[in-house]
């Protein structure tokens, strides 16, 4: 299992502007790999964390990576690399297993059962593997996970609370527009914009307002869901005014400034906006303006109501499955490593007895027919199939007995290719 690694920073321990400074993505997965000195890898970048899950047959440690992964994002900022130091996570073995399916299961995100998170793990594995980054290894634990996600989700009722930020996101506005309607800008084209205006569409007295960068998209959506749009550029300059705003863009810096927002006229009402971007597509300073309320992504998440009670009944009813899935996972594990070393020691059990039978059919059979000689060797392979069958079964229940037998399986199998390398330079 130390073969597994994980870095990464979320909302755990860091803020939304923090995690937007982890957002970089490389040209080619490639490049990232080899930065960080490890055999395969995922990228996994969602509104609230940004995380790399690994693999290292040469048992890279965690916090090496994670050093090297703070080199490669920050090459020039010893304070940003710092950062990465204080607010990282980095982890290998069991750990990253249960990280990752506690995360796909929705009880290490920042909305409790996120569904949202399965997807963008999912396109994060296809887009690793079509690179080329996600081998074998990898792939077993990305897949295992997913597998075990859909089954919990398919057992247990997660209907009690909201499963994604764009709902949390709709019960804030819900809770801060009381049925009294209002005018809502809604800046970006990703799924959380569709899933809100889909939820605004249906409320009374309400109007929405699309903005995009490309103004196909926006007036898509404004025919789609009923309202208006303008490009983002058009915005910019003359803003139309508004009640609400959701932003949740790709830009890499903020796209509404608290210049904008100041030269709105004066209304009664404060305005809300929600910025569900990261890194930030709104202006920090923008929440100290007067009459402006700025809720970034973490204090969205936050600002739902939580219902203590059905979250723990939620986590009493997935931690079984996630026992389950462990222990499953491991033994996969110990198969794969024990498969190569008993291939090995049938091999060599069979070379054996066929130089034996070779042996004996030149000297003390050699009197023997052509049938009687076929039948001995085909009598000689099954004894010789049967007889390895005792050591491995042996070897088996003896590997899970021991407290270091995963690894010392580990071992064999580096052994057994150290000697293959060295009989092929002989």
């Amino acid at each position: 299992m130390e073969r597994f690694g994980l870095v990464g920073i979320s909302h755990r321990r860091a803020s939304a502007e923090e995690i937007g400074f982890f957002t970089q993505k490389p040209a080619l997965l490639e490049e990232l790999r080899v930065a960080l000195g490890v055999d395969e890898l995922i990228l996994l970048s969602t509104c609230n964390r940004v995380e790399v899950y690994w693999v290292s047959h040469q048992r890279q440690s965690p916090d090496q990576v994670l050093r090297s992964f703070a080199t490669w994002l920050f090459p020039d900022s010893p304070e940003l690399r710092a950062l990465a130091d204080a607010t990282c996570i980095a982890m290998s073995g069991d750990a990253v297993h249960r990280h990752l399916n506690a995360l796909l299961c929705g009880l290490d995100s920042l909305v409790l059962g996120d569904e949202q998170v399965v997807g963008q793990f999912r396109n994060s594995l296809i887009e690793a593997r079509e690179q080329g980054v996600c081998g074998q290894w990898l792939g077993m634990l990305a897949d295992e996970a997913l597998k075990l996600s859909r089954r919990i989700r398919q057992q247990v009722d997660y209907t009690h609370m909201p499963t994604s930020i764009s709902e949390v996101a709709a019960d804030v506005l819900r809770a801060q527009v009381h049925g009294q309607g209002g005018r809502v800008v809604l800046v970006g084209s990703g799924e959380m914009t569709v899933t809100l205006a889909a939820r605004l569409a249906g409320w009374a007295d309400m109007s929405l307002h699309f903005v995009n960068r490309t103004g196909a998209k926006a007036e898509e959506f404004a025919k789609r869901f009923g309202g208006t749009w303008q490009e983002l550029s058009e915005f910019q300059v003359w803003p139309q005014d508004f009640d609400y705003m959701v932003t949740a863009t790709a830009s890499d810096d903020p796209v509404i400034t608290a210049e904008l927002c100041a030269n709105l006229p004066e209304q009664k009402a404060e305005r809300l906006i929600l910025d569900l971007g990261v890194p930030a597509d709104t202006e920090p300073a923008i929440g100290k303006l007067p009459g402006f309320t700025r809720l970034d992504v973490l204090e969205v998440g936050r600002r739902v109501e939580k219902n203590q009670k059905v979250a723990e009944k939620l986590g009493r009813e997935v931690r079984p499955f996630l026992r389950e899935g462990s222990l499953h996972f491991r033994e996969k594990i110990f198969r794969r490593n024990l498969g190569p070393v008993a291939q090995k020691l049938r091999e060599s059990v069979e070379a054996r007895a066929q130089n034996e039978v070779d042996r004996w059919l030149a000297t003390h059979l050699s009197h023997l027919s052509q049938e009687d000689s076929e039948l001995f060797v085909a009598f000689a392979k099954r004894l010789a199939e049967q007889t390895v069958q005792v050591p491995l079964i042996a070897l088996r229940q003896t590997m899970r007995e021991l407290p270091m037998g995963e690894a010392l399986l580990q071992r064999l199998r580096e052994t057994g290719r150290r000697l293959a390398t060295e009989d092929q330079i002989r």
